[in-house]
């Protein structure tokens, strides 16, 4: 029997995240990544419909939410007259990789038949055990496994090599995936602009050191042309002087704060460890005390081992009983209730997630300063952004955006793909994917559900 490898795209081509894609040699698959498109304007879980635990598999598939694939759902979570092929009876080799944890890329891992191992790096699974300590991990109950950066495994025939690039939060990987008929190289999400731009050179030698006939690359910064003229979506690595990088953004906060006579407020997303870092170091050079919620706590000590901050404990919390994680570190660091804060506000740096907004009305914060730093809502496009800007004008407390995305700017983008230099470009995660183009290849824009064959180095419509 004549074995070929295929590929078939089931998200992500014109979305932001939810990239879901197969790759098949014989009867070994592996698919990557296995997340949920963001998209929370017109998100069915608004907060009224209540998710129903007992049938996620069920419910997700009929929403569209995750998609119809032979072989990787448990038999007693699909639906009883159902067409798909469970786990339990496929008779395959299957492993899903995932790349990195944001909920776009990971978002519905755990509903992955527990038979089925679920690759990430090393750095990925100790946040992700932080994360599920803390309360945030996904939908369903099931073990995740390890891998390496640059130390190949194998699924079958199909060989495997994570590679390490830099995005806004820890283990984040591209993949390098090679089979009998050829290799593709999958970025997933990445940037230059960040606090590890090496990794992105590195991860680029290592690429071409391997070798590659595709590339599978993330285009989520690119726009219309209207937006972003040809002209400008040229190849070119230095960085723009109105690009804020992550390591610029702790003395950007800092010098804002030193002219703010009140409280510092902050607003992150704290799956980006060195943004926790930027926050810590904004504390030093601007002479304020940071006070962390505990979840942000917990990973802060778990991943910088950090403890130059404080936590914050509310009334409610000293009078009834925490989980036990919480209560292990109220007993590692100092806590601090916000009549304490209110005492010398201005002497404090104090985080606060958009689902707490409603504890700002316990803060003094007259001549204070709101820093929104990439912290849910993300933006105007995001109907909860105007439940915020609701809170801060009820209170007067000002709002300014001091932060980076965690992909690459559209000429760093172009950087990049010239550099690889592909044969294919397959750009995807992007709602503009036709705006990137190879510099000597061939682009290729794939459909949902279509298969494509991988033969002697090249893709082609099966």
């Amino acid at each position: 029997m004549t074995h070929k490898t295929t590929l078939t795209f089931y998200g992500g081509l014109r979305t932001i995240g939810g990239t879901i894609i197969s790759l098949q040699y014989g009867d070994s698959r592996i698919i990557f990544d296995f997340g949920l498109v963001y998209n929370p304007q017109n998100h069915i879980f608004d907060g009224q419909i209540k998710l129903r635990k007992s049938s996620v598999v069920r419910d997700y598939l009929k929403l569209g939410l995750i998609p119809s694939i032979d072989g990787i759902y448990s038999k007693e979570d699909l639906p009883d007259h159902t067409t798909l092929i469970s786990a339990d009876t496929y008779h395959g080799n299957t492993a899903i990789l995932i790349s990195h944890l944001h909920l776009d890329h990971m978002g519905a891992m755990g509903l992955i038949a527990p038979s089925i191992p679920v690759y990430m790096t090393e750095d990925s699974l100790s946040l992700y055990q932080t994360l599920e300590l803390i309360g945030e991990r996904v939908q369903g109950n099931r073990d995740f496994q390890s891998c390496t950066s640059n130390r190949p495994f194998s699924v079958g025939k199909i060989t495997i090599t994570p590679i390490q690039v830099d995005h806004d939060i820890l283990g984040a990987c591209a993949f390098h995936i090679q089979t009998p008929d050829g290799s593709i190289l999958y970025t997933g999400d990445l940037r230059i602009h960040g606090a590890h731009p090496e990794r992105i050179r590195s991860f680029i030698l290592k690429a071409k050191e391997i070798g590659f006939d595709a590339v599978i690359m993330e285009g989520t910064t690119l726009s219309s042309e209207e937006e972003l003229p040809e002209e400008a979506l040229v190849a070119n690595k230095e960085l723009p002087e109105d690009v804020v990088t992550e390591t610029r953004i702790p003395s950007k906060m800092a010098e804002v704060l030193k002219a703010t006579n009140g409280i510092g407020i902050f607003n992150i997303y704290h799956r980006n460890i060195d943004r926790i870092r930027g926050i810590l170091q904004a504390g030093v050079e601007s002479g304020r005390k940071v006070v962390l919620e505990a979840e942000t706590a917990q990973i802060a000590l778990n991943h910088l081992g950090a403890q130059n901050f404080l936590v914050f404990q509310s009334e409610e919390m000293r009078q009834s009983p925490v989980p036990k994680w919480q209560a292990q570190l109220f007993n590692k660091i100092s806590t601090i209730s916000y009549k304490e804060i209110n005492q010398n506000p201005e002497q404090y740096l104090v985080q606060n997630s958009y689902d707490r907004s409603l504890d700002l009305f316990d803060l003094n914060v007259e001549n204070g300063i709101y820093l929104h730093s990439n912290g849910v809502p993300l933006g105007s496009f995001d109907p909860a952004f105007q439940n915020l800007e609701r809170v801060l004008q009820l209170i007067g407390l000002e709002r300014v955006a001091i932060g980076t995305g965690g992909h690459a700017i559209p000429q760093h983008l172009k950087y990049i793909v010239d550099e690889l230099d592909p044969a294919t470009l397959i750009p995807l995660h992007s709602f503009y994917p036709e705006r990137l183009k190879p510099k000597n290849g061939v682009q290729l824009l794939p459909q949902y559900g279509k298969t494509y064959l991988l033969s002697e180095g090249k893709i082609m419509e099966q």
